[in-house]
């Protein structure tokens, strides 16, 4: 049964009754009271998410970044709201029921209507002096997916609003794309997603898939268009760039924007930098060992309304 029925949606939405409260906001920070962050991907995912819900359960929505380091190099308004709360770990928590439900090693589904229910209930029970202190707003971290694959751009330029960079960014974008000789909307990505073994562990490549990404380059790659190669793994991209030579890439100091402990300026911004770029681009082709592709690839292209051809690769990327 599809949850854009509209009987289905309206008999859910009757049973919503928590009438003091009036905003959902999105917290993007390392850590939660029950557990560390996920990608900033991911995060994007819960945003649509949760702008689709409080859109039917007519209740404000926002984003707050403040207490991630990724705020360094994001523009804020004057207009944004300044939210007087403790970002304090222990108060904060991520919403576990993400809708999504594994089927094998290349589908997943969702469950949108037994999802929506569960949300309502959820906030129907929140606190009523948890929701005195915050002025009736409900602070969360959701990366759940959205209930609705249809993504209006509305929604679309809410969530860019909040994700635009600052001016240093501007220029290190533009320093970059001048650098590496591309023009906006002229090129097209090859993003490759290794895994979190090797962002996160430094694991080697695993030949046998390499083999793999190569053979579906060969025979999908087109004469005449600039791709630009971006991946969470440098070995990757000198290896692909000797066999392609018309390729394009840049060494990249890259981090996981969630679980990663080696943080540090340089390499969030070379991170959110492969974001900008990518949102530069008229095309992202991504390359993934999980069923549900690349979370910082596809929600990029979501989010700018890039097209975008998901390919999994099975084997890991990285050896195990």
């Amino acid at each position: 049964m599809n949850l854009e029925n509209e009987n289905i949606l309206e008999n859910i939405i009757k049973t919503f009754y928590n009438k003091k409260l009036k905003q959902i906001v999105n917290i993007y920070q390392l850590k939660y009271t029950n557990g560390i962050a996920q990608g900033l991907g991911d995060y994007i995912r819960g945003c649509f998410c949760l702008l689709q819900i409080s859109l039917l359960l007519n209740l404000q929505f926002d984003m707050e970044l403040t207490n991630h380091p990724i705020s360094k190099y994001i523009k804020r308004e004057d207009s944004w709201i300044k939210y007087n709360m403790d970002y304090d770990e222990s108060k904060i928590a991520k919403y576990e029921d993400v809708n999504y439900i594994p089927i094998n090693s290349k589908i997943y589904k969702k469950d949108s209507i037994n999802f929506f229910t569960r949300f309502i209930n959820n906030i129907n029970l929140l606190d009523k002096n948890v929701l005195n202190k915050s002025n009736n707003k409900y602070f969360i971290f959701c990366n759940s997916f959205p209930i609705f694959d249809n993504i209006t751009n509305n929604n679309r330029l809410f969530i860019q609003s909040k994700l635009q960079p600052n001016e240093i960014m501007q220029q290190n974008i533009k320093s970059t794309l001048i650098k590496l000789n591309l023009v906006s909307k002229q090129f097209a990505v090859i993003h490759i997603r290794s895994g979190d073994k090797y962002l996160l562990k430094n694991n080697k490549l695993n030949t046998n898939a390499v083999k793999k990404i190569i053979k579906i380059l060969l025979t999908n790659i087109k004469m005449g268009t600039k791709y630009l190669v971006l991946s969470d793994n440098n070995q990757i991209k000198l290896l692909l760039t000797q066999i392609f030579p018309q390729f394009i890439f840049q060494m990249s100091n890259i981090t996981h924007l969630g679980e990663s402990i080696n943080q540090d300026d340089q390499s969030i911004m070379e991170t959110l930098l492969d974001f900008y770029l990518m949102s530069n681009s008229f095309q992202i082709i991504s390359f993934s060992p999980y069923n549900w592709g690349s979370g910082f690839s596809q929600w990029c292209s979501i989010l700018y309304n890039i097209p975008f051809i998901k390919i999994q690769v099975l084997e890991s990327i990285i050896n195990l």
